[in-house]
């Protein structure tokens, strides 16, 4: 006796498959397996296939999208930054984190752009302020110069006026034509200024060649002492020649102008000495003067144009202002600089030229 056989399936869910073969004596041999269990366990395995399959499809579904929401981050915060910049936050940057992705390099050519386009509204912006500056001060400058033409043109019209009109005496006379004659000078001086501004600017022409610096001083010195006489002027140096390579005549304007200046502001019993010197590759010219110097807040502005300080450089001394101005562009045009250099005592200007190689 074996286990009892397993109880029938229910009505309508039992299964079976049937085996029909012939036997040799004509008779016919039939096999009846219940297949009802392998039934239910294919109805089973096809509903967890489908469950499954539906669970990975929302797993793959989710995973799709983080990799979707990753991968496109940079690009969301491109255009947030993009709208900001577009607000007028001009510094911010996208900066990735990942610069070598397709999605990197455009970040990174995104934020080349912005810092090409920064510097460039910078350089606008600065070229449009040196325009601003520059012709604010050509303004000033023709204001200026108009105002210091009128003065002595009017000097000289009044002095022609008074002496027409006077034909009695004659001192008086010689008085009105040697002021007259002063005003006359100081208007072609101030003329002749103005067209060194305007040569200047337009690119001063050097006629150069090899010249000695401390000849050229020395011809100054002489200049200078006989124009005058009430001054002790006198050169200063070793006596070697400084040979460099310029134009002499602008050389002598230099210098010339830098001795006008130190005769105006010294007083009658005043001292101005011109040193010649080598220091390294350079030749210098050093004038000092004992009048009452320059202060160090003054030093750069004196070389601006139409620049006086007041009191001891008023418009009396019969300067305009352009001499010092002339005398540094001539000796820049010249690789060379001019300065006035701190000093307890007057003041002190130093020209400088590259010597001859």
């Amino acid at each position: 006796p074996g286990a009892p056989p397993p109880p029938p399936p229910p009505l309508g869910q039992w299964t079976s498959t049937t085996v029909t073969h012939l036997l040799p004596d004509g008779s016919t041999l039939t096999l009846l397996a219940d297949t009802s269990g392998i039934t239910a366990r294919h109805a089973e395995l096809r509903f967890d296939l489908l469950v499954g399959g539906l669970i990975g499809l929302a797993l793959v579904a989710l995973l799709v999208g983080l990799a979707a929401a990753r991968a496109l981050a940079p690009l969301q915060r491109m255009t947030a930054t993009a709208q900001l910049i577009a607000d007028g936050d001009r510094g911010r940057r996208l900066r990735p984190d990942r610069p070598q992705t397709e999605l990197g390099q455009a970040a990174a050519a995104f934020d080349s752009m912005l810092d090409a386009l920064e510097t460039a509204e910078s350089d606008a912006r600065e070229a449009a302020d040196t325009a601003q500056r520059a012709e604010a001060n050509t303004r000033r400058f023709l204001s200026d110069a108009a105002h210091e033409l009128r003065t002595p043109i009017a000097g000289i019209q009044a002095l022609a006026q008074q002496l027409a009109a006077d034909t009695g005496n004659a001192a008086r006379r010689r008085r009105f034509a040697t002021l007259l004659t002063d005003e006359t000078r100081r208007a072609a001086r101030l003329v002749g200024d103005l067209l060194d501004i305007a040569r200047i600017d337009a690119g001063v022409a050097l006629r150069c060649e090899d010249v000695d610096v401390a000849e050229i001083a020395a011809a100054a010195v002489d200049r200078a002492a006989m124009l005058a006489p009430h001054l002790a002027v006198r050169l200063d140096g070793d006596g070697q020649p400084l040979a460099v390579h310029a134009d002499p005549h602008r050389i002598a304007q230099i210098l010339s102008n830098l001795l006008d200046n130190a005769c105006r502001h010294s007083p009658p019993d005043g001292e101005i000495t011109v040193h010649t010197a080598r220091r390294e590759s350079n030749a210098e010219v050093t004038v000092t003067d004992t009048g009452p110097g320059v202060p160090q807040s003054d030093r750069e502005r004196i070389f601006d144009r139409l620049v006086r300080l007041d009191d001891a450089r008023n418009r009396d001394s019969g300067g305009a202002g352009l001499g010092l101005s002339i005398a540094r562009a001539l000796a820049r045009a010249h690789h060379g600089s001019l300065e006035c250099l701190p000093s307890d005592t007057g003041a002190v200007f130093r020209l400088s030229l590259p010597l001859r190689s």
